[in-house]
């Protein structure tokens, strides 16, 4: 046993149509996990795809039988961009979609994700590789991952109640622009504004191991290269690019 996580499995439903070996958890882990739904005021029936969702490639990866979050992470994203869409657009009624789409950006990027995982105190449950360190992305990943979890075992009303009462009020904050940084959509007016099309992002390479990527990126205008950004995800070197692009032409 490690980290609370007993090494012999059982075959649970962790998709639809997709059938995989589990974990068996502990009862310490059980205790945990229900211990992190109730901050979040929900109840979860398959306690195994929380854990799943809580699970890092790394530490699947040296233990056998262990799913990683990351086909959670997938579907969880989508989810929290539908509900926000949803959100906004109710809270919102007079702004207009680049407005909508530019606060949504914002609010489901890693960097909030990361910063409310941090309240959250998730760091404390996931489960990471010997050789691996949290970082405010991973817990962004895996608050995702979360997500989908729980609208795959309650369904979306439930999602719904748990993404408002954590993404409300840094909704506000975005709106008055006490954390907007969002590059990408500032780069993209610039250019639309000048008949210049949309900004392409190219990835240009990927190093450093596969549980810690780092990515640079190129942004191009009207098919020209015009800057370069580097991150620990495409999300974020992305946003560099843009920032170190809207930077450079300004100063044209």
């Amino acid at each position: 046993m490690k980290n609370g996580i007993s090494l012999s499995t059982v075959a649970t439903c962790v998709l639809p149509g997709e059938i995989t070996q589990a974990p068996t958890l502990s009862a310490k882990r059980l205790k945990d996990l229900d211990d992190l739904l109730s901050k979040l005021g929900v109840s979860c029936g398959r306690m195994v795809l929380i854990n799943e969702a809580l699970t890092h490639s790394s530490y699947s990866a040296e233990h056998s039988g262990c799913n990683d979050y990351e086909r959670l992470e997938f579907f969880g994203d989508a989810v929290l961009k539908f509900v926000v869409s949803e959100y906004l657009i109710d809270r919102f009624p007079d702004y207009n979609e680049g407005q909508l789409t530019e606060i949504r950006a914002v609010l489901v990027s890693d960097k909030v994700l990361g910063e409310i995982a941090r309240t959250m105190g998730l760091d404390k449950y996931i489960l990471l590789g010997r050789q691996v360190q949290m970082r405010p992305s991973i817990m962004a990943h895996a608050l995702e991952a979360m997500l989908g979890a729980i609208y795959q075992d309650q369904g979306l009303f439930h999602v719904q109640n748990v993404i408002v009462r954590l993404f409300g009020s840094h909704a506000t904050e975005i709106d008055r622009d006490e954390v907007k940084q969002n590059f990408k959509a500032q780069l993209q007016e610039y250019t639309q504004g000048r008949a210049q099309g949309l900004p392409a992002y190219t990835v240009l390479s990927t190093e450093g191991p596969p549980h810690a990527p780092t990515f640079s990126i190129a942004v191009s205008i009207s098919g020209e290269a015009i800057a370069t950004g580097s991150g620990a995800t495409k999300k974020e070197a992305e946003q560099e690019a843009a920032k170190n692009a809207m930077a450079k032409l300004k100063s044209e």
